[in-house]
């Protein structure tokens, strides 16, 4: 898969340097450059085939200059394995897609697992670290930390407004050996934000500490979430006839700019 800026659609990048990168000096985003025909992969898949299995095959789908068939199935394997979305029928017509069944209950962990993992592989195979800076609160710094928990070249820091995270669990805290690293500031999140964003602004800083983003800004955190409709059309194709129509809460960008991306990629 190759990337161009939303800025300067001349500057084509792999998903590697997306990833690692992800702060284009533009200050665009990092977005497909092209549209990718999955489905050859995705008719081939029914309903009984998992969710890791799923985005197993659409990663070496997308990723296969990349990736070899073998580390795209690790990649979503290590994410996947234990937990899956759940397509609900509620009626003759409709059906509900529930993300709330990773390990913390949080629709994000679907897309924090996979980027952690695809981090993590692509960075043993380059040996080399990274850390993952990022101002949250309350569930989705939940969601992040189980996510990147024991990863060995990653490190996460949690910058948030004092008081608002909770539920971490200890033995994953930098002070005890693991990769996460808490901490607190004085005032909101709108604090935390700017404090995060002013490091993010020191292109010196960035590279130093091998900063990256893993909020949607970042292909690697997104791409995922294209996921979701691959998977919801597997559970409905035998039993839906005539048009499929996906609607998503109107505050959820992210989902919603992956269904585009599924529709780019020929989900049927």
């Amino acid at each position: 898969m190759e990337l161009i800026s939303t800025r300067d659609s001349r500057r084509v990048v792999s998903f590697r340097e997306a990833v690692l990168d992800c702060i284009p000096k533009d200050g665009g985003l990092y977005v497909p450059a092209r549209e990718e025909d999955l489905r050859p992969w995705i008719m081939y898949m029914d309903e009984t085939t998992s969710f890791a299995s799923i985005a197993g095959t659409l990663t070496s789908a997308l990723l296969r200059e990349e990736f070899s068939p073998v580390v795209c199935e690790r990649i979503a394997a290590a994410a996947y394995t234990g937990f899956s979305p759940e397509l609900r029928q509620l009626d003759d017509r409709f059906f509900s897609l529930e993300l709330f069944h990773g390990p913390t209950g949080c629709h994000k962990d679907f897309g924090f697992l996979w980027f952690a993992s695809a981090l993590e592989h692509l960075l043993v195979m380059e040996d080399r670290n990274a850390v993952v800076l990022a101002a949250t609160t309350g569930v989705t710094g939940r969601s992040l930390a189980a996510a990147f928990a024991g990863k060995k070249r990653l490190k996460l820091v949690l910058v948030y407004p004092k008081g608002t995270l909770a539920g971490l669990e200890k033995k994953n805290l930098a002070w005890n050996g693991g990769n996460i690293l808490p901490v607190e500031v004085e005032g909101d999140l709108t604090t935390a934000l700017n404090l995060v964003r002013s490091m993010y602004a020191d292109p010196d800083l960035v590279a130093r500490h091998s900063l990256t983003l893993a909020n949607t800004m970042n292909i690697g955190r997104l791409l995922p979430q294209v996921f979701f409709y691959m998977y919801a059309f597997t559970r409905l194709r035998k039993k839906v006839r005539g048009d499929i129509f996906y609607s998503v809460p109107s505050g959820n960008y992210g989902n919603l700019v992956a269904g585009l991306y599924a529709w780019k990629f020929s989900l049927p």
